[in-house]
């Protein structure tokens, strides 16, 4: 087995905070209506091994005041004591335990995310399904440096009103479940060695 082929590597979303969305996608209950909206400020870190992935660990945070839909009245909405109140609650985060069900197919990685998301200073348990891709050397493609890369994304459902976002009348007009995108980079300082199988190689 190569040197350090069962070591945790920690990966830092910062660098390649560009790459990284999380996107929320609202329906309302009139017509057909939906409104998309994503977080501009998402930063945190992996601890992921390949050897024992379902083990992985890490924290993720979103800047609640960031969130965005793009239209001036509902920007504004979103952020009042009714809904995120993202002046006094201004960091959303989901705190990751382990990766469960974990399975490769092909060169990707299939597994729960499971952990605990808190908003509002709620905390709710869920496990959300990813898809994770290791690229090894990859780093120098994005910001010019040294190191691999890690790539995951993933979609889940949310109900707004467990965290205590705008219970009442509103959800005549927006539904209470919400759609979650996600697609998060990140990337760590050294190149591990080459792995025995084509899945820790190339790229996405």
């Amino acid at each position: 087995m190569p040197r350090g082929y069962g070591e945790t590597v920690t990966f830092d979303l910062s660098p390649l905070g560009k790459m990284n969305r999380i996107d929320i996608d609202l329906a309302t209950g009139f017509g057909s209506g939906r409104v998309k909206g994503s977080f501009s400020q998402v930063v945190g870190r992996l601890h992921f091994s390949v050897r024992q992935p379902g083990q992985a660990k890490g924290q993720i945070l979103m800047d609640a005041r960031t969130l965005r839909f793009g239209y001036g009245k509902v920007n504004g909405d979103a952020h009042t004591p009714q809904w995120l109140n993202s002046s006094q609650f201004p960091r959303i985060s989901f705190q990751l335990t382990n990766l469960g069900n974990a399975h490769w197919t092909g060169d990707t990685m299939r597994a729960d995310a499971v952990g605990n998301l808190t908003i509002k200073d709620t905390s709710i348990p869920i496990a959300v399904p990813v898809n994770l891709k290791y690229l090894r050397a990859e780093r120098r493609r994005y910001d010019g440096k040294n190191g691999d890369v890690i790539y995951l994304n993933g979609e889940f459902p949310l109900s707004r009103g467990k965290f205590g976002i705008n219970t009442g009348s509103a959800l005549d007009s927006v539904l209470d479940s919400l759609t979650v995108k996600i697609q998060l980079m990140g990337g760590s300082d050294r190149i591990r060695p080459f792995l025995p199988s084509r899945i820790f190689g190339g790229r996405p």
